[in-house]
């Protein structure tokens, strides 16, 4: 392997884990913010997924339905989900 491959390589790397690390930290604020206003979502939308990214709520009747309203409103961010008693941080694909 030549120098420079192993250079891109390394950029690459470096690249991958830092989008990873600022992920990993949206989604922990994605989640503070949700345990913020807990009660008055879980109240407001029982039974349904609610999904909490870039500070704002979508909700859905599947996760599947959460995903994609949070997703489609901001892709390149993390979010939080909470179903039915459980939360759940998910950074995206």
């Amino acid at each position: 392997m030549s120098g420079e491959a192993s250079r891109g390589d390394g950029r690459r790397s470096a690249r991958r884990k830092a989008k990873l690390a600022r992920l990993k930290a949206d989604a922990r604020e994605q989640r503070r913010l949700f345990e913020a206003r807990k009660e008055e979502l879980v109240t407001r939308y029982p039974k349904q997924t609610i999904a909490m990214c870039a500070g704002e709520v979508f909700v859905g009747k599947t996760p599947y339905e959460a995903a994609v309203r949070a997703r489609d409103a901001h892709p390149d961010r993390a979010s939080f989900f909470y179903l039915y008693g459980v939360g759940i941080p998910w950074m995206g694909a």
